[in-house]
């Protein structure tokens, strides 16, 4: 499975509904992630500067995947930096904007989308709510961050389930 997380950006996420969430689950999920050796894109909305401070100090050394499309899906850098993966869980804002078209655009393309709902946001939580909706009409899989965590690691014998049990505090 890879993580995609999509414009968690400094001027946009100060307006974005229950943002202290969604940070708290984004980076819940990069550290998982990071920990199980699990593929990680990220892309950043041109003009609304750089990915936030809390989520750049998990991720490391980094390269955001520059884009201008609402969909990821339309952008040749990010279409070939996910070829390969079949899983993909997105998180990030705003949910009824970039969130929506990629997901719908990926599910299209016939990679299995699923969406952690309390990593994602949007500015009005109406317009989240929506989108969270659209989604399931257009059979996205909705999750939360910690049952995809779950998820992956399937069982408590699992080599890494202390080091995720101490990020899931």
């Amino acid at each position: 499975m890879r993580l995609v997380v999509i414009d968690m950006q400094e001027r946009l996420c100060p307006h974005i509904s229950g943002i202290e969430d969604v940070k708290r689950n984004v980076v819940k999920l990069i550290k998982v992630f990071k920990v199980l050796g699990l593929p990680i894109t990220v892309t950043e909305q041109e003009k609304l500067g750089d990915t936030i401070e809390e989520v750049k100090n998990v991720l490391g050394d980094f390269k955001a995947i520059k884009k201008t499309s609402f969909s990821c899906m339309n952008e040749q850098e990010f279409l070939k930096e996910i070829m390969g993966s079949k899983s993909i869980l997105l998180a990030g804002i705003e949910a009824h904007i970039c969130i929506l078209q990629t997901a719908i655009d990926m599910a299209g393309y016939g990679f299995d989308v699923s969406v952690a709902s309390d990593a994602i946001g949007s500015r009005n939580e109406y317009d989240k709510q929506m989108a969270v909706m659209r989604m399931a009409q257009e059979g996205i899989k909705l999750t939360t961050a910690e049952a995809a965590i779950f998820e992956l690691l399937k069982d408590a014998k699992h080599e890494k389930f202390k080091e995720i049990l101490e990020i899931m505090k």
